[in-house]
């Protein structure tokens, strides 16, 4: 994903310049071919391996390139890059954000389009029996190994054309992409989805960074909130919203609509109230600890129990006085 908003960026540079013409909606084709590349090099050893090892695997790589990003800003720093410049076709407009808006929607609706017929094929059928069990599609004679590559490769493949899409709508490569960060917010949101379900990414992807921007919007600590919601799905919906949605269907078709409405009310009104209050506490301890200083916040502690302690001995001297 970080590579191939690399090279998108560096097309759109060379672009700028004059040196190649490409016109800016085709531009994410060949950022998913560069994601491609890059995770057919990547996957040809890391898929040798499955489960832990794999996500161990990529997250060292990850990180080998994020600290290579950061020592050498040179080669992988920062690059800004204007969309209008040299990239206009017919005299179109790329310069407001509706046609960035048509553009990313556009491509979405491709690889959209593209993935589920993609599931179809034998391939993703396979790709799906190997997700269930792997010894039972090792023993009617496919190899796991080729089927994690080529499904490997293909995801390269779109995270290639959404980093370029991020490209074109921030006109700027950063060194972020290759943290830790980006990855965590991407399996959040592929967890907080449902994992197995074909529209699962989406819902969570959809929900995750409207969360974000609410939530950034709102207060400092969003991060904290992040990391609730996170381990609360975890917790309760391992299946994820899709799996929840999917599960709800035979309850809701067997019964009436107001007993279903009395049903979901009961859950969502008494954990609406538990989320605000939880949340007006934490804000509360926020605003005391973070917005005022240390010593200022032990003084206030230590006045509060001076004065306690001159009322004790102001009572007690009365009381021996009378």
């Amino acid at each position: 994903m970080g590579v191939g908003s690399c090279f998108s960026d560096l097309i759109l540079l060379q672009i700028n310049s004059g040196a190649i013409f490409i016109t800016l909606p085709i531009l994410p084709l060949f950022g998913g071919l560069a994601g491609f590349l890059v995770a057919g090099i990547n996957g040809y050893f890391s898929v040798k391996r499955s489960g832990l090892i794999f996500a161990m695997l990529t997250l060292a790589i990850l990180e080998f390139v994020n600290s290579f990003s950061t020592s050498f800003p040179s080669v992988l720093g920062g690059i800004i890059v204007d969309r209008t410049l040299n990239t206009d076709f017919f005299n179109f407009d790329y310069g407001g954000k509706v046609s960035v808006c048509f553009i990313v929607m556009v491509w979405l609706l491709i690889a959209v389009f593209v993935s589920y017929y993609f599931l179809q094929t034998p391939l993703g059928k396979m790709c799906n029996a190997v997700r269930e069990n792997v010894s039972r599609a090792v023993y009617i004679g496919y190899s796991s190994y080729m089927v994690r590559y080529l499904s490997f490769c293909y995801s390269g493949f779109i995270a290639g054309i959404a980093v370029t899409l991020f490209v074109i709508n921030y006109e700027l490569f950063s060194p972020e992409v290759f943290s830790l960060r980006e990855a965590f917010n991407i399996l959040s949101a592929t967890f907080i989805g449902g994992i197995g379900y074909f529209l699962g990414p989406i819902i969570g992807a959809s929900i995750f960074s409207l969360c974000s921007i609410l939530l950034s919007n709102s207060t400092e600590i969003w991060p904290l909130y992040q990391g609730v919601i996170l381990m609360f799905f975890v917790l309760y919906f391992p299946r994820g919203l899709a799996g929840f949605f999917i599960c709800q269907r035979h309850f809701v078709k067997s019964r009436s609509k107001l007993e279903v409405l009395c049903h979901y009310l009961k859950i969502i009104v008494p954990a609406m109230v538990t989320v605000l209050s939880f949340t007006w506490i934490i804000e509360c301890f926020n605003t005391i600890l973070h917005h005022q200083e240390k010593t200022d916040f032990i003084f206030n502690i230590k006045s509060i129990q001076l004065v306690y302690s001159n009322l004790n001995s102001s009572s007690r001297y009365l009381l021996t006085s009378d």
